[in-house]
């Protein structure tokens, strides 16, 4: 899935040498992210346990546009926390940050909808709730594909051109980290799991 980022920024380098026109743009939305827990050797090797976040979240874009299709850029300038519950054995905060996503986008035909196919990557650090327990390795970056379907209509607001309604849908690849137990037995686990984000939002946008 990584060659996905490859072909769109080489699709962004030839397109803006003649590209017909842009567009930059504000969304706004909300969305559930659901995670399942894929190892944890406290409860045996493998183990299914999961759990789900809601948000709202806001959202900036900047598309240029080619005669079949556009390649834009989003950035989530907001940061997310989700707690681990108190009676785990890694009772932690992770924090998500910058989450950037590279994307083509194109129209079905002359109807409004559209589809766009991407890639996602944001930032992670996690920080233990309690004294008795410190971090160790953890994984960096959370990233993945991304497939979103929209519909795009002209804006009845004057200084803007563009309003889409769109649900994105966010795969990220498995994530892993390892605390240890300083409280007495001086225990560490290493657990490690999946998340998907979905998400439904309205973008306004200006176009040049």
């Amino acid at each position: 899935m990584k060659k996905i980022v490859t072909i769109l920024f080489t699709s962004l380098f030839f397109m803006s040498t003649a590209f017909a026109g842009g567009m930059i743009g504000v969304k706004l939305g909300a969305g559930t992210l659901d995670g399942e827990r894929t190892v944890d050797p406290s409860h045996g090797t493998t183990n299914g346990a999961s759990g789900s976040v809601d948000s709202e979240y806001a959202a900036i874009f900047g598309e240029i546009s080619g005669e079949k299709f556009a390649v834009g850029l989003e950035l989530v300038p907001l940061e997310g926390k989700i707690d681990t519950k108190a009676t785990t054995t890694t009772d932690s905060t992770v924090t998500i940050s910058n989450l950037a996503t590279v994307y083509a986008l194109v129209p079905f035909g002359s109807s409004p909808i559209y589809g766009k196919l991407g890639y996602s990557r944001a930032e992670l650090s996690v920080k233990a709730n309690y004294t008795t327990v410190t971090v160790g390795a953890h994984s960096d970056n959370l990233e993945g594909p991304m497939i979103a379907l929209g519909a795009q209509f002209d804006s009845p607001i004057p200084f803007l051109d563009v309003i889409r309604v769109e649900a994105t849908h966010h795969m990220f690849d498995e994530v892993s980290i390892t605390t240890t137990n300083t409280n007495g037995t001086g225990d560490t686990h290493t657990k490690k799991g999946e998340a998907d984000l979905t998400t439904i939002s309205l973008s306004l946008a200006k176009s040049f």
